[in-house]
Parts: C-alpha cells; structure tokens; sequence
C-alpha cells in the first residue's frame, strides 16, 4: 500500500459561521465586530459592501456570529506528528513542520533544531485537520439549525466532490469530535483493488458541515456521535457510520501543550447533555464527573418488633445456598466500618455483638447485620438482593475504589467522589507493545522509549551507546538528513535506514550480539560495589564476588549448552567448556576439581566476564547459577558428563 499527501492549499486560519455561511474571520475586540471574508473560489453574498486583500468583505457584530472556530494542518513525517507552518503556504521549497512534542531531549533524539524540521510534501505519509471552536461552556446546548441530518449529508459529498483527484475510486472524511475540540481526516482510495491511498486537505466548510451534522443528530438525555466516517463511492453512492458511545481513534487527544485537556470533555457535556446512564466510563473519567452509581440498600428486617423480636417475613435461604451466600456477603468489600459493636436485634439484653459496618458489591449496599443474622440465626436476607447473589453466581464482583468511596458517600450524606482518568485502563505504546499488542500507530518518540527499555532489561548500560548524536568509542543512532544512521564505535561504514523502528532493531541486535564489544576500547564504567546484592542472582559461599566480574547480565542457558566447573558441587559458578583455567581467574587449588556438564533444561543465569586477579589474566564468561550445582544436578537440569 503506497500512501501520499496531497495539500496544495492548508486552509490554516480563523473562521465564523453567519447566516449558514462559514467565512475567514479577522475579530476586533476594539468594538466587538467582526471582518469577514470570502473563502477562495466562493460568490459573496449580496451584503458584502466592502474588501479586505482584493476579496468581498462585510463588518458584522460579534453578536451575530453563530461560531468561531480556527484550523490547524497537522502531519506525520518520519514516524512523529507535527503541525505544518502557516507562515509557509505561499514559500516554494521544503515545509516548515513544528513538532508537537515538548520534551527537549527527546526533541534533541530526533534530530529537531528548535522542535522544527523541513520536509518535503512528498515525505509527508499523513495529513489531517484539528480544529479548535471558541464556544462559551455555560451557554446554552446549539439549537440544531435543522432537525433532518440528509442535507447536511449531501453537502458533505458535494464538498468531497470538488476536492476528489483524478481516477478515485472512494473518497472517506472521518470526523472526531468532544467539545470545541476535532480532527477531520479525508483520503481517497486510487485503483482497484487498492494500490494508493492519498490524504487531502478539506476546505473549511467540511468541517462545519460534520459540526452542524452532530448537533443535528443530537438527541436529548442520549447525546449526540463523538466519531463519525463518510465514504462516498465513485458510483456517487455513499456510507455514513457513526458512533455514539466509543471514544474517537484520535490522531492526538484534546491537549494543552503535553497535558490533556479536561475542559473539551466538561464542554462536551455542557453543550450535549446526557443522562447519567448515557454517559460512556470513559468520558465520565476524562470529564471528572462525579460517580452516579445508583446503590440499593437492603434492610436487615422487614419492621419493627412485635413482642420480643424484629419482624421478618421472608423465605428462608436453601441449605444448599447458605454457604454461597454468605461467602458473597461477608467477602464483598467493606464500604464503612465504625469501632464498636451494636446490640443484638435478637437479642437485645445479651452483649453487643453485631459488628457496625456496611458491603457493597457496587449494586447493593447492606449492613455487616446481615450476614451476621444469617449465619447466626438464619435470618434470610431480602428477596431481591438474594435472587441478585443468585444471579452473579455466588462470587462477588470486582468493585473499583471510586465506587467503593461512592458507596461510603451514600452512607455518610457526604458528596460523591469524582471518576478519574487514572481509573481507566489505558496503557500508553511501550505498555501496550509489552503485552503483546500493536498500537493504531507506533511513534518515533515511542520506538526510542522502547528501544531504552529493551536496552535495560538485557542489562546494557545507557553508556554503551548514544541516542541522537554520534559518540566516540560506543555505538550510536543518531538522524541524518535524509535517513537514520547507526554507527559503531569506531565510526565507520554506518548503515543507513529510512526509518526509526528499523534503526532501533539494528542498533538492539547488534548491543545483544555483540555483549563484549559494546564499548570496543571505551572505558567501561565500573559497577558501584553497594548495587551488587540487587542482583537477582548472587555467588554462594566460596565463590568470588560480582565486582570481580564485568559486563553483567541475566542470559538463559539453552538445553545442550555444554559447561565446566571447578569446584564442588556446593558452588554455583560454571563456565563455557572452552575457557582455559587461567582465565577463571579462580584460586589455582580448585584447578583439580575440575567437571564437565551439560544443560537439560533452559537455566536463567547471571553471566559476567572475570576480571583479572592476581597472576590470572581473567577474561573468561562465568555463569552464576540460580542454586548450587548440586541441587540442578538432582532436579535433572544439568547432567554431570564423564570424559574419556
């Protein structure tokens, strides 16, 4: 699949929407007006009496203006998001692209002067809109300008028309919006089957034709879309898919500068409000609502006593259920507690032993009574909550920490916690690429942090290699102008790749092939004595310590991996059968007790290379198992071999 950019005009600006129109906007907060311009190839309407650059003008009160709203082009170049200037829409030669980052370091990784860089329109693989709408969060939700969506929908394939290029096949504008704040991505699908897929830049009324389109669509109490996608078909036939309820597949989430940006999500329920039932978890979360679970609290009787003894008219719980649904009630999480017991209902003169607390399992909210009276007296709980631990099976459901607190606030008459963003499982890329699924899109930015922390888990120093500039005696990755370049230490022959990820896998497996070259004649850092016990793996008794031993990692033995010991077996370190004993760098008595091994099983091990010692020149890899070799020989993961 060839992907390519086509945007011979950014239509990046301010713009307002009067009398149905949209137009170029210049406000005046001298006296409240408003300039407004016609957009490029569009007649003036018959009220323009004036000009502005040689195009119709009109002076209008602020007051009138229906929406403002400004356009953003945003791109992917070289696997990173960036804004394309706008100071450059008329300069011939390469793109100014501003980097939408703000880290530093990571901008200096890159390659970035200034968080910027050059490209070319063809170097660009994405392109899309974000727009940002000036709207006042505490007026009133926008009157739809018409309650039928169809005209809306034509106007969106006749704006699709004018921008097709030569020879499509489909034409797709996908559109995401939460507040005052949206992307707006258009491509067209060339050939078939599908060989070319071309981003186009959308003129500014497309974006206010999917705006106008989701107020249209609003439904009170239900909400409107938050993402929806337009395809239209060369037959002149389209689709229009939207959904109400998953969050958009952003291109970048509502943000200010690197933090996100709660506001859009209050605004968004400001503007179109939903019942609390309607309102998606994770909108409830980015938006800071404050938990609406609606709990049922169950009454430990049915009265008050007549005679002697509360009234309770229910039917007894089945033998065969009792111990099921007491597990339920006393294992559900405990919403409050107080010190203290309360009286026996049952037994008012006796000593207080029913303990004063509350469950809850996110539904039901019940008094620690209740149980107790069960398991006591065989006093059944209410119907309802009985057919409900029926229903879940008998097994308490997980209950999240926010509605756990909800249902102390319930308790108590305190206000509700609010949800939090944290409550939401949302792994960032390096997560996500962690537990083995692949991201809708895999940043540079990313590819570093992982390619950092792969680097670290096989126990490579961060001084033995460099990140966005060459380093003398060490391996380095650094950006090229027209490539990614990995260089080793004696900075020769570097090899050259067009992108990132590819430069990353290179410069990882050439560090992990090559463990003992990885700082070829730079001094190596010496490992501080007092980290050596945070090994996983430590010499037993007899065997020299870890600061005799250099470039230590965790590496697994595989099973035929053939081994020598000297020493007993009490010990735990072993070595390659090739080493010489010199290199051990082992006290020369237990050159005698020397044995042969194999591996039978795969063997985590810590490997180092010794370091010289006395008159031992040292240099051998030494592995230091997980347990003496003794204890693997009788669990059969090593094998003592007998030479002739």
């Amino acid at each position: 699949m060839h992907y390519r950019v086509e945007a011979a005009e950014r239509p990046d600006a301010q713009y307002t929407v009067w009398q149905g129109g949209v137009y170029r906007a210049q406000r005046s907060t001298a006296d409240g007006t408003v300039l407004l311009v016609t957009l490029p190839g569009a007649d003036a309407p018959p009220e323009f009496d004036t000009t502005w650059e040689s195009k119709q003008a009109k002076i209008v009160p602020e007051a009138e203006v229906s929406a403002t709203f400004s356009l953003q082009t945003h791109c992917v170049f070289d696997d990173e998001v960036y804004r394309i200037s706008p100071d450059d829409d008329e300069s011939p030669g390469p793109l100014v692209l501003r980097w939408c980052g703000t880290d530093e370091a990571l901008a200096a990784e890159l390659g970035l002067t200034d968080f910027s860089t050059k490209a070319a329109l063809d170097d660009l693989s994405a392109l899309w809109q974000e727009r940002h709408d000036f709207t006042d969060p505490t007026s009133p939700p926008p009157e739809p300008v018409a309650s039928d969506p169809n005209p809306f929908l034509r106007g969106i394939g006749r704006a699709l028309l004018k921008i097709a290029p030569a020879k499509w096949n489909s034409i797709a504008a996908q559109y995401r919006q939460i507040g005052g704040y949206a992307e707006l991505e258009v491509r067209s699908v060339l050939g078939d089957p599908v060989d070319e897929v071309t981003f186009l830049s959308p003129p500014p009324a497309l974006s206010q034709l999917f705006a106008a389109l989701r107020t249209a669509m609003y439904a009170p109490g239900a909400g409107t879309w938050f993402q929806s996608t337009f395809v239209l078909k060369s037959s002149r036939e389209f689709d229009f898919d939207y959904d109400l309820d998953r969050q958009p597949d952003w291109r970048q989430p509502p943000h200010e500068g690197a933090q996100p940006a709660p506001a859009a999500y209050t605004a968004d329920l400001a503007l179109y409000p939903r019942e609390p039932e309607n309102i998606p978890p994770w909108l409830a979360a980015k938006a800071g609502l404050p938990v609406a679970t609606a709990f049922r609290q169950a009454a430990v009787v049915d009265g008050p006593p007549e005679g002697d003894k509360p009234t309770v008219n229910r039917p007894p719980v089945p033998p065969e259920e009792l111990r099921g649904v007491l597990d339920y009630l006393f294992r559900s999480p405990v919403a409050l507690a107080r010190p203290g017991r309360l009286p026996d209902l049952f037994a008012p003169t006796g000593k207080p032993d029913v303990p004063d607390a509350f469950h809850t399992d996110g539904t039901w909210i019940w008094p620690a009574a209740v149980p107790h009276y069960l398991r006591k007296y065989r006093v059944p709980p209410q119907p309802e909550l009985l057919d409900h631990i029926r229903a879940a099976g008998f097994r308490p459901p997980y209950v999240p920490e926010p509605v756990r607190a909800a249902a102390e606030a319930e308790l108590v008459g305190a206000e509700r916690p609010v949800h939090s963003v944290a409550d939401l499982a949302e792994p960032d890329t390096p997560a996500l690429v962690d537990r083995g699924q692949w991201p809708r899109t895999l940043l540079a930015s990313d590819v570093l942090t992982i390619l950092r922390r792969r680097l670290a888990e096989h126990g490579v120093a961060e001084s033995a290699y460099s990140i966005g500039k060459r380093a003398k005696g060490v391996w380095s990755l650094a950006r090229t102008e027209h490539s990614w370049e990995v260089s080793g230490p004696d900075d020769e022959d570097p090899a050259a790749f067009a992108h990132l990820e590819e430069a990353a896998r290179f410069l990882l497996g050439t560090l992990l092939l090559y463990p003992a070259r990885t700082f070829a004649g730079a001094p190596e850092p010496a490992e501080p004595t007092d980290r050596m016990p945070d090994w996983p793996i430590l010499p037993l008794r007899g065997e020299p310590p870890l600061f005799l031993f250099r470039r230590k990692r965790i590496v697994v033995l595989a099973p035929g991996t053939a081994l020598v010991r000297f020493g007993p077996d009490g010990g735990n370190l072993v070595h390659d059968e090739s080493v010489t004993f010199p290199e051990t760098a082992l006290p020369a008595e237990r050159q005698g007790l020397r044995q042969a091994l194999v591996v039978r099983r795969p063997l985590r091990v810590l490997a180092g290379v010794a370091l010289p010692w006395g008159p031992m020149p040292g240099g051998a890899v030494g592995y230091f198992l997980p347990r003496p070799v003794g204890h693997h020989r009788e669990t059969g993961a090593l094998e003592r071999v007998t030479t002739p």
